[in-house]
């Protein structure tokens, strides 16, 4: 599956944080980022910077060293792990609720990183990231949890690709993508879901057909959409529950900090400065 080279990183001083009250000018935000404490995120603030970056952009593979830790505040990334032919299949995807990136030792690193659905990205040099998590226990949890969340998603996605059938790897697949974004509907293409699941083209064409004539989705112009979560849930593998909301590393963290967590704000955005 080909794809472009990541955007150019924009330079410059470190980014400011701007606590948003409300209104347009309200960010979505990380999920983890959002569940720090206003002590912890503040060793974070002035090393985060945003980024938006578009569908097909790499974000690092397995031939270069890369020294970044980017944090989904819309949008999905793809863990990809090369195979036979030049072809890629996913191993895990980063969305809302994690972090990806060089959490591990980057040049031990199989995979490349890609972004499926393009969006706005945090991102923080892994050299910060490690500096302040050896200062302050809840960001060394942040990372361990997402580093666990990688690994619990690539055992996960190995039994899956060798028990489970076509049609129900696609249920899973799509049933998580809008979950972890919290939507109903993403823009994804039928052949990306195939490339990713290593299945045929024809093969996720029968599927979406199925699908749609039953009233579970409908698709449109590279956007999918979920109009019956409850059934599509009912055919897709018991995966979704094994990855579900519990074991998102956001959800840990506030479940470690809790009741002790004061907020910086639940509607915090960022912006150059």
């Amino acid at each position: 599956m080909p794809h472009q080279t990541g955007i150019a990183m924009p330079k410059g001083p470190p980014a400011r944080m701007v606590l948003a009250e409300g209104g347009a000018e309200a960010r979505v935000r990380n999920a983890c980022l959002s569940a720090l404490s206003s002590r912890a995120l503040s060793l974070l603030s002035p090393y985060l910077r945003e980024t938006m970056f578009r569908e097909g952009s790499t974000l690092w593979d397995a031939t270069k060293p890369f020294s970044e830790v980017y944090f989904p505040n819309s949008g999905l990334i793809s863990i990809l792990l090369p195979v036979s032919d030049g072809a890629f299949v996913e191993v895990g995807s980063i969305c809302g609720q994690a972090a990806v990136g060089a959490i591990f030792d980057p040049s031990h690193s199989h995979t490349h990183g890609v972004v499926e659905i393009g969006g706005n990205f945090t991102r923080i040099s892994a050299q910060q990231l490690f500096f302040a998590a050896s200062e302050n226990s809840e960001i060394n949890d942040l990372m361990n949890y997402c580093r666990e969340w990688i690994l619990m998603q690539a055992q996960q996605m190995a039994a899956c690709n060798a028990a489970h059938p076509a049609d129900k790897r696609f249920c899973r697949w799509l049933l998580q993508a809008c979950e972890r974004m919290g939507t109903d509907t993403v823009s994804v293409t039928q052949d990306t879901i195939a490339s990713l699941l290593a299945i045929r083209r024809t093969t996720v064409t029968l599927i979406a057909q199925k699908l749609l004539a039953a009233g579970l989705i409908h698709y449109r112009r590279g956007k999918i959409t979920i109009l019956d979560g409850a059934r599509l849930r009912a055919q897709a593998c018991e995966c979704c529950a094994c990855l579900g909301r519990k074991h998102w590393p956001s959800t840990r963290l506030l479940n470690a900090t809790a009741p002790n967590f004061t907020p910086p704000n639940s509607r915090v955005g960022m912006a150059n400065g």
